[in-house]
């Protein structure tokens, strides 16, 4: 738990700030942000996964407090985690960046005064004990093989592989308490381990876990392989502070009991809580030694909320959805666990019957209102029919549907009865506003003929139900690999919370690439398939690695790609990377979490009408179920829409387009797509039409003929018989891509070997930097090197052109020297201008065109 800390000396603090994690920024957050808008902010980086954010405000000042989920520290003592840093510079980089700020001249925090702090107010595992088992042959040539155990006490566990997962470790020393465990694969020996075991549940300073070693070396070397160390001492928890308390119960009140329980009142809910028991014997004036609690620390928690908001929509007519909101309230823990979904048939003997029933002394006229719930309809006739009255009461936004019919009408009284078939469960009655009616009314009234019935709430088998359990989602993650021709080769790194792979090469399989990411303490299990780029489509060649986190919990930090060319990111280019334009980024394809919504089983039928009700559990407790208030019958329907709808430039008049089927056909097979393309977003200028192919998931366009001096929009829409779907918008491959193109002139034939020139790069954020000098003879790849290796928001590509006389002789365009750079910026920023510092260039003349 970090806090971010902003105080004045009086209370007229304003202005902005940023903050920064693992080498990553945001951008400007207000002094004034509510909890969501941080929360938010941060979420954005990609080096912080799930986060939560509280706000208090106080004289003069503000405090959030930043909970994170998701990361744990590295692997020189897990727990502590680098602090947020602070900048109120708008041009400073993220190294630049401090825990502590104070407002001067020229800085975007005002007021007296004011100042920003970062303090760290809780370390996770501090105070557990952590200690680390390491296996390694005497040499790094040594290939181990052969099987360890582990023991404590009396406790020891079975034979277990030299190369045992963390998970796999995990569950055999569950059998001594509650641990954690991360292993690594040491980056100088492929053949080298490192496990760390924190102890969660034994306090103190536990006993050093005893090796029973097996091993064998290739290299004949004699063990002992493997080696326990300390790598933080744990202690016993103080037992002060201002949550702190204890109790003395009289032993004579418990005599003859084996087993004495108590309990303790008036806890804070969602504070974790130790425990600790010691007796005294009437000797001496001390108690004895003290008994510590198992678990070491729990936590006092309430039920937790519904679910709310519940929506179904029909899918098509064997399928729905069906989406909620999160419950307002975990009960004091840290976040709901799962979710059950109840679904159920609801007949039409559980539906709410009323009566509606209006008179008058002589003949009825004028008009009436019916309300429901806070709604109200327009105004219906006292002599109005069935068809009118079902017409009137549908068209209230909190009613599902109804059925009406005409029960009594005459010259002096009307009577209807109202079935609702939508809205379920026992009703609130109708109320009627009879200020419209003529003179002659004396009564109007609504009775309840039959009450809604729960479903749910009986023991009726007659009807169809099932429950499902919504659990959490693994997190996915795709590391891709693309360069502009069939040639890439070379290795990168990934880094994750800090830790860094030893080198993964780009024509790595899959078994290859899992073992690496498992080699990084932080990744604990993950699975990992290869998607090889095809050439009729727009992709370009390469390949994507899917990643898939087993046993990680919540959103998570992304994973970060580094070739040496600059600062680990999401994109990385040049460096150890070899090939043409060859470029490696990352992209969550799905967050890891408790999802708040489910697709039903294909297994309904649109004749019925079906219900819901959502519960959730906080890890102890389920809440109490939360009802749909309507009723729905799947229903056939247009198609969803398409998916991974990307753009690229085949050439100056052609653009490629490629996308996949929707997820959910609508009930009646997709009979095509609509390819949309213009110079705006109306999309009223050109379109084609591309035939649904069966069996096909992958689909490709060619939009020929362009104006090569326009930009165009694309879009593309699914559609079957009953109609089109919603259009889902191209975005371009590589999203952000500018290309800028440097060129160095000299016409006279004055040009050495010493003419250096340097690059400025600005961003839209005013952030400035420039390259070391650079020669006038550099390969593209130092240029390239050299713009990575300043950390700008986006990775560089450089390719480089020689037009000088001695190398074209055609005497088009040419010039005695001529160098041509085009750099191909990828990112998440635009660029506000490069420029160059032409100092040392001589007679050189340089200049850059966007």
């Amino acid at each position: 738990v970090q806090s971010i800390l902003v105080t004045a000396d009086d209370d007229n603090v304003s202005g902005v700030f940023r903050l920064a994690f693992r080498g990553h920024s945001t951008d400007d957050i207000s002094v004034r942000a509510t909890a969501d808008d941080l929360r938010n902010a941060l979420e954005m980086l990609p080096t912080v996964g799930s986060i939560t954010v509280s706000k208090e405000s106080f004289s003069n000042g503000f405090v959030w407090a930043v909970t994170f989920l998701t990361d744990y520290g590295n692997e020189s003592s897990f727990g502590p985690i680098p602090s947020l840093s602070i900048s109120i510079n708008p041009t400073d980089m993220p190294d630049l960046f401090a825990t502590e700020v104070t407002s001067v001249a020229g800085t975007s925090l005002l007021g007296t005064g004011a100042r920003i702090a970062v303090n760290n107010e809780l370390v996770a595992f501090k105070g557990y004990e952590q200690q680390k088992l390491t296996t390694q042959c005497k040499s790094t040539n040594g290939l181990l093989s052969g099987y360890f155990s582990l023991s404590i006490g009396n406790t020891r566990t079975k034979e277990l592989p030299h190369d045992v997962s963390a998970m796999d470790l995990k569950r055999e020393l569950e059998n001594i308490g509650e641990v954690k465990v991360l292993r690594r694969i040491k980056q100088s020996n492929q053949n080298a381990f490192e496990w760390t075991i924190i102890f969660l549940e034994k306090l103190g300073n536990v006993p050093m876990l005893s090796v029973h070693d097996h091993l064998a070396c290739s290299d004949g070397s004699v063990g002992p392989f493997m080696y326990t160390v300390e790598n933080a001492q744990g202690v016993l928890p103080r037992m002060d502070g201002p949550f702190a308390g204890e109790v003395e119960l009289n032993a004579l009140h418990y005599v003859g009991r084996n087993v004495i329980s108590h309990t303790i009142r008036n806890l804070t809910r969602g504070m974790r809580y130790h425990f600790r028991v010691s007796a005294w014997n009437g000797y001496g004036e001390s108690y004895g030694q003290s008994r510590h609690s198992t678990p070491a620390t729990i936590i006092p928690v309430d039920k937790p909320g519904p679910p709310t908001s519940i929506h179904m929509t029909s899918v098509d007519n064997k399928t729905l959805k069906i989406s909620w909101s999160a419950a307002l309230s975990n009960g004091g823990f840290q976040g709901i666990s799962k979710y059950s979904v109840e679904l159920a048939e609801n007949p039409s003997a559980y539906n709410e019957v009323q009566q509606i029933t209006i008179s008058a002394s002589d003949s009825l006229s004028g008009k009436f209102k019916l309300g429901f719930d806070g709604s109200w309809t327009r105004l219906i006739p006292a002599n109005a029919d069935a068809s009118q009255i079902s017409s009137a009461i549908t068209a209230m936004p909190n009613m599902g549907g109804i059925s009406a019919n005409t029960n009594q009408s005459g010259l002096n009284s009307s009577s209807w009865m109202i079935t609702f078939e939508k809205n379920i469960g026992d009703l609130p009655l109708l109320t009627i506003d009879t200020a419209w009616l003529g003179e002659n009314h004396i009564s109007a009234e609504v009775v309840e003929i039959a009450p809604g019935r729960d479903i749910f709430s009986g023991d009726d088998h007659s009807t169809f139900k099932r429950t499902f359990t919504v659990e959490h989602t693994p997190e996915i993650q795709e590391i891709i690999l693309e360069s502009s021709a069939n040639d890439m080769g070379g290795y990168f790194f990934i880094h994750f919370m800090g830790e860094r792979s030893s080198n993964i090469h780009v024509d790595s399989d899959a078994t290859t690439i899992q073992r690496v990411l498992e080699g990084v303490s932080t990744i604990d299990e993950v699975t990992v398939s290869i998607i090889p780029h095809t050439q009729d489509s727009i992709s370009l060649y390469g390949q994507r690695w899917v990643v898939t986190f087993k046993s990680h919990r919540g959103d998570l930090p992304s994973l970060l790609v580094d070739s040496g060319s600059g600062p680990a990111s999401t994109i990385t280019t040049g460096g150890t990377l070899l090939g043409s334009s060859p470029l490696i980024r990352v992209e969550t394809k799905e967050d890891g979490g408790i999802r708040t919504n489910f697709v039903t089983p294909s297994i309904l039928n649109e004749n019925k009408t079906y219900t819901t009700r959502i519960s959730s559990l906080n890890g102890y407790s389920w809440s109490t179920p939360a009802h749909s208030k309507f009723g729905i019958s799947p229903s056939k329907g247009v198609p969803s829409s398409p998916r991974e709808v990307r753009v690229n430039v085949l050439s100056n008049t052609e653009l490629g387009v490629s996308w996949k089927q929707p997820n959910f056909s609508g009930g009646d097979e997709v009979a095509g797509y609509k390819v949309q393309w213009d110079v705006d977003t109306k999309f009223d200028h050109s379109s084609a039409t591309v035939r649904a192919t069966q069996n096909s998931t992958d689909y490709f366009f060619v939009v020929r003929n362009l104006d090569p001096f326009e930009s165009y929009f694309v879009r593309v829409i699914a559609y079957n018989a009953q109609g089109f779907s919603e259009p889902e918008i191209a975005t371009h491959f590589l999203m952000y891509m500018n290309t800028i193109m440097i060129s160095l002139i000299e016409t006279g034939g004055n040009v050495d070997l010493t003419e250096t020139f340097s690059i400025r790069y600005t961003s839209n954020q005013g952030i400035q930097r420039e390259t070391n000098p650079i020669s006038v003879y550099a390969t593209s790849r130092e240029v390239e090197n050299e713009l990575n290796i300043i950390g700008i928001d986006n990775a560089v590509s450089v390719d480089r052109e020689d037009r000088s006389n001695v190398f074209d002789l055609s005497g088009i365009e040419t010039n005695y020297f001529d160098i041509r750079y085009r750099l191909s910026l990828v990112g998440d920023q635009d660029i506000s201008s490069i420029s160059i510092n032409d100092e040392n260039l001589g007679s050189i003349v340089p200049s850059v065109d966007f």
